[in-house]
Parts: C-alpha cells; structure tokens; sequence
C-alpha cells in the first residue's frame, strides 16, 4: 500500500513539473517581438497601433558620448525606430533588407529621394515611417521686426540677433544657407545663434530666453496649439525634412509588420498622427482630399501646399571626405 502511495505522490509531482515544462515552453515561445527607439521622436499613436505581438522597449541614454545604435542592433531588438541624422552611424553589415514591396511601391516623391541619397546599401535596409519639415519657431511675433517672413532669410532679422536657437548640425544649417545664397559667407547665419540646442530648442523659446527657433514641427506642434505666444514659419523656399525610419537587425527573424505600418496611417490615427506634425511617406495630394479635423490656422502648416511641399529636401549622407569639408568650413566660418 505505501509503494501505491508513493507511486501515486510520485506521479502527481512529476506530472506538475512536467506540466510547469509544458508552460514555461509556451511562455518562451509566445515571447513578443521587441520595437526599440527614443519615445520623444514619435507620436504614442506608433506604439498604440502595435499588435500584440510587438512591445515597445524605450532606449535611453542617448547623451552619452560612446551612445550607438548598433549595440540596439546586437541584442534584443525585432526593430529599430530613429531619426535620420543617426543612420549613418549604422553599420550595415547588422541590418537585413525590409522586404515590404507593397509599402514601398507607394512612397511619394520626396520618399524616394530621401532613399536615393542614403546610397544603395542602405536604401533597401532603411524603411520610411514618417517625415515631419523644420520649421522656424517664433515667440510673440507681432513684436518682432522681422524682415522676409516667408523666407529662410527672416533668421538674419535683426530682431534675432542672438536671440534664436539653431540646430547642432552644420550640415542641416549649410544646407539652409545654400537656399538663400549664403554658402559664401555662412557667418551671417552663425552669428545670429544664441545658442545650438536642438534638443532644447522648445524650452529656449517657450521660456522668453530666446525669440526664436529652428526645429522639426513634429517637436513644437502641441506647445503651439497650446501656447498663444508662439508661432511658426514654413519658408517658401521649402524646409529640410526630419525624417523617422525603421531599421531591422540582421540577427532578427521576424518579418516585418506590414499590418501595423498600414493601422498607422489608417482611419483610427491618420488625423491625431498628423496633427501632432508628422505627414506619411504616401502621396500627400490624396492626404489634401481628405476631411481630416485638424485646427484651420495651421492646416497650411500642418499639410503644406504641394508648391512649398515639393521644394523641401532631404540631407543625402556624406562621405568621410565631405564631413571633413564640412567641419572645416563651419570652423572657419
């Protein structure tokens, strides 16, 4: 009777550890796919149209000196989300295609430019989310004197002589300068700056110690709904485009989310994802027939015309020789 017992005890507990097994397995099998980035550069509409085999895995950090993308890209992350300015840090050896032809198949023009200039080794490994345009920020505008409003060349008003906040990116501001004929004496524009501080480009300006700012809309939009103090300029000329990319680590099986690229830009978050400054990599005359509630004092902002639209551009990544150049014309400027 008690080798029964014991039979019976022993059954039971091997049949809990058995079963523990069993679930521990399914745990580690249903493990959801890792999206990874910087919260701020995106809208909460980007996480909320994951599915629920996706999760959003904040990076931070970012200050740092020794900061890389590329160990994101070694460990733990199914995808990747950042800005343009970071993806020539990428080695492209860590990242696999985005095969998403279906997607791509409907980028707009400025799109496919912005892919052109990342070169052929990366074009095909880099996917589009979003673009938002720099802008120039103004607090209390009526009582500034500025000169060429609907110009590039309103940051040389003397209004804003060190008053306005420049992004840290002598490439973005050369190419602003060679908009207004200034490539030949890029002082002008540097001797304006109170400071270059694209990450806290708002607070300058929001907080009265600067006039003026230089930023993506996508940075400033909610602070200019709320705040009647600000203001914002979209240059004739065009802007440079702040655009926000996905990338995928080689090491990575999951295919991509085609589903949530789509949900993204669907009916349920099309208008909040615009009115918060970003427009999709689609074809935006077709974004212009549609009845989307966004304030009207900014709709020309917010969806610019096609004649500005089409003047914006997109910085092509630079080869080695090219920063050098550039570093030495912004240092001896």
């Amino acid at each position: 009777m008690n080798n029964d017992t014991y039979g019976r005890r022993e059954f039971i507990k091997y049949g809990l550890i058995s079963s523990l097994f069993f679930l521990t397995g399914c745990s580690t099998s249903k493990k959801k796919l890792a999206l990874r980035g910087l919260p701020e550069i995106f809208p909460s509409e980007f996480i909320n149209a994951l599915s629920a085999d996706w999760e959003f895995s904040p990076i931070e950090d970012v200050e740092l000196k020794n900061f890389s993308y590329n160990y994101f890209l070694k460990n733990k992350t199914d995808l990747l989300v950042l800005n343009d300015g970071w993806i020539s840090d990428l080695s492209i050896n860590l990242l696999k295609e985005i095969k998403a032809d279906n997607i791509r198949s409907k980028f707009n023009v400025q799109t496919r430019s912005f892919l052109d200039g990342l070169g052929e080794g990366l074009k095909k490994k880099v996917l589009p989310l979003a673009v938002s345009p720099w802008v120039i920020l103004l607090r209390n505008e009526g009582s500034l004197d500025l000169e060429n409003k609907d110009s590039w060349e309103v940051v040389l008003s003397s209004s804003l002589t060190n008053k306005i906040i420049f992004p840290n990116s002598p490439y973005l501001l050369f190419s602003i300068a060679e908009r207004i004929n200034l490539v030949d004496n890029f002082s002008k524009i540097k001797t304006q700056a109170k400071s270059f501080d694209d990450r806290n480009a708002l607070s300058w300006v929001a907080s009265g110690r600067a006039n003026a700012a230089v930023l993506p809309l996508s940075s400033c939009v909610d602070s200019l709904i709320e705040d009647p103090r600000l203001s914002i300029l979209l240059p004739r000329e065009g802007s440079p485009l702040n655009w926000i990319v996905l990338a995928s680590p080689s090491k990575s099986l999951a295919d991509f989310p085609t589903d949530w690229f789509d949900s993204l830009w669907g009916a349920n978050y099309l208008t909040s994802v615009i009115s918060k400054g970003f427009l999709p990599t689609t074809n935006l005359s077709e974004l212009r027939r549609k009845n989307i509630n966004i304030p009207q004092k900014y709709k020309s902002i917010l969806i610019p015309e096609e004649s500005v639209w089409n003047k914006c551009w997109s910085l092509p990544i630079l080869s080695f020789e090219k920063k050098k150049d550039l570093a030495s014309n912004w240092n001896n400027s």
